[in-house]
């Protein structure tokens, strides 16, 4: 969710650091900042919250000399965007610099141990434990420290660590999330993403899990974490920066729905301990949700796809009502809430106007109001009683896939949060959906792989005019998400319904060759409906896609096109059947040549009434 960029040669490295930021600005951020050490060893932090601006006025103010460096920009996960929770990080002495992409999930406890040792902790970062652990093991050999404290962190992490004591190398690790070396002539440069290094190289060495460099002017040096030197394939990147911004894929959409399995994981990972969901930033106590008799989901748009599949999970498993409501509507009606009630806000950017307008008038009302977004800091986020952040990371595209089905996750384990806290679920139930969510990376992974047969069946339907989707009980959402998706980059008119609704008016619509993408699952409670559904519109001649189970033998003798996904227990559909509709939309628009990342007068954040 961050960037790092780093530099060791003969040039001037306050620049090609700056420069490498602004080459990371599409992935976004909040904050960035720079540390060099200068000609007399002096380190030198720079760092501010906000954009790259002020980064580039010290840079041009500034007479400072330095050969070696390193940056960052940061998209805040742990602690608000401010200047100091912004990267680099450094020890009490201010002697060691560090910046960091990736999530610490001991950082508490970690913290607790570091504290009692006199470090003075002044961010609330995880990040910045690690700069502290460093220099806690710190004898004058900085790859040994380094070395030495890999083996406490739990979570992800990429890292890059500069020391006034050792003004000729830079070290870096990780595990979990990237890291790549460019290869220069008495230079060297590398960063989390290719953008910032090609300008410089296209000789790039990728690292693996668990293994240490030492980047100096003249030499590189792997390593694994027992001190072994690696012997590393230096690999010639045929990349332009554009490409290399979205990491090969043709648009940023495509790229963030194969960044799925990925966001699942993120998701998931820190919010599971000892069987139990933990949210940090929740605030509300046990005795104060046992008071609740009511949820009521509020959100605009994909948002609120996302809490109609919250809602049918809440009330399937837990038995608790829930009420979804579009936050447009909603906020201009009279609410009958109290503070019997917990009410869910729920926005990727967290400045959606209808949904903020929304959660004033339920804190007015009385209730208990928590946001659910994906920018830490939002207005949402500190106007909101508590906050659930879904972990998704900078969404470019204007069309939400990977926001989506962020909050999609987080909606069971919303749902399980609440189980544990008001006694409405079982151990043994309770860890066989963890156990599901867990795989659903990899099978999100194997509908990607079958992109192919997607696309064949995009272009099969680019010219048309109209489209229907029908779907039940917990598919209908996702079928209202795929005719957004449709019509958002197609411009395609679409319509979602739920089958049973067909014979009160949408099937009207249905002539030769029209097209309806049905959902329908083998191990569905509606599937024997849904055949019934699809059979009618057939009757009419209508032309079927059926988004079906692969193990289903019979649908393929009454469709025309069908998209399989793997068998899985129906509750979890949502988080699967969602990738090929996602896909499909993205193919049908690319396929007729447009702006598939800026779709027509949309925006990406709706800020305004």
């Amino acid at each position: 969710m961050c960037g790092i960029v780093g530099y060791i040669g003969e040039k001037d490295a306050k620049n090609i650091l700056y420069n490498g930021l602004t080459k990371l600005e599409y992935k976004g951020y909040d904050s960035s900042g720079i540390a060099l050490i200068d000609d007399n060893k002096n380190l030198i932090i720079k760092k501010e919250s906000g954009k790259l601006t002020q980064i580039k006025k010290y840079i041009e103010d500034t007479n400072i000399i330095s050969n070696i460096g390193i940056g960052h920009t940061r998209w805040a996960t742990h602690g608000k965007p401010t200047q100091i929770n912004s990267h680099p990080h450094t020890n009490c002495r201010k002697t060691i610099a560090l910046v960091h992409n990736g999530i610490i999930e001991n950082y508490l406890e970690l913290k607790e141990e570091l504290i009692k040792k006199d470090h003075k902790i002044i961010s609330e970062t995880d990040s910045e434990i690690i700069v502290h652990l460093i220099s806690e093991y710190y004898t004058g050999n900085l790859y040994g420290a380094v070395q030495k404290i890999i083996q406490y962190l739990k979570g992800t992490f990429a890292i890059a660590v500069i020391s006034e004591s050792e003004p000729d190398k830079i070290i870096i690790a990780k595990k979990g999330t990237s890291m790549l070396i460019g290869i220069g002539e008495n230079e060297n440069i590398f960063g989390s993403d290719i953008p910032p290094i090609l300008e410089h190289t296209k000789n790039i060495i990728v690292m693996d899990d668990y293994e240490i460099g030492v980047i100096e002017k003249n030499k590189v040096t792997i390593t694994d974490l027992e001190g072994n030197i690696l012997n590393k394939v230096v690999e010639n990147i045929d990349l332009t920066i554009e490409m290399a911004e979205k990491s090969g894929f043709k648009h940023f959409m495509l790229k963030e729905i194969h960044e799925q399995p990925r966001v699942v994981e993120d998701v998931l990972r820190g919010k599971i301990e000892n069987g139990k969901i933990k949210f940090d930033n929740f605030n509300i106590t046990k005795e104060e949700l046992r008071k609740i008799e009511q949820i009521n989901i509020i959100a605009c748009g994909t948002s609120y796809h996302a809490g109609l599949v919250g809602k049918f999970i809440i009330e399937e498993i837990l038995k608790l009502p829930v009420i979804v409501e579009i936050a447009s509507e909603f906020r201009y009606k009279t609410p009958i809430l109290s503070e019997k009630n917990l009410v869910i806000v729920i926005s990727q950017s967290g400045e959606t106007s209808d949904t903020l307008g929304a959660l004033r008038v339920a804190k007015q009302s009385g209730a208990k109001v928590i946001g659910m977004v994906n920018v830490i800091g939002s207005t949402i986020a500190k106007e909101a009683y508590g906050t659930i952040y879904t972990n998704a990371g900078p969404e470019i595209g204007v069309a939400s896939t990977k926001a989506f089905l962020s909050q999609l996750t987080m909606m069971y384990l919303f749902m399980l949060y609440l189980g544990d806290n008001l006694n409405l679920i079982d151990n043994k139930y309770k860890e066989y959906i963890i156990k599901n969510l867990e795989k659903i990376p990899e099978k999100i992974s194997t509908i990607l792989n079958k992109s192919d047969e997607i696309l064949n069946i995009a272009k099969q339907l680019k010219n048309t005019k109209n489209i229907m989707y029908i779907a039940r009980h917990i598919n209908y959402p996702v079928a209202l998400e795929g005719s957004l998706k449709l019509k958002e980059t197609s411009y395609i008119h679409s319509e979602a319904y739920p089958a049973g609704e067909l014979r009160h008016g949408p099937v009207a619509l249905i002539e030769e060759n029209v097209p309806a993408l049905a959902i329908a699952l083998k191990n569905s409670k509606t599937y024997d409906k849904m055949l019934s559904n699809i059979q009618e519109i057939k009757a009419r001649d209508g032309k079927i896609i059926v988004l079906a189970s692969e193990d289903d033998e019979n649908i393929d003798s009454i469709a025309n096109m069908s998209l399989k996904i793997e068998p899985i227990d129906e509750i979890f559909s949502p988080l699967l059947t969602v990738i090929p509709l996602q896909i499909l939309a993205y193919y049908i628009s690319d396929e007729k040549g447009l702006d598939v990342d800026n779709p027509r007068n949309l925006s990406k954040s709706v800020t305004v009434e």
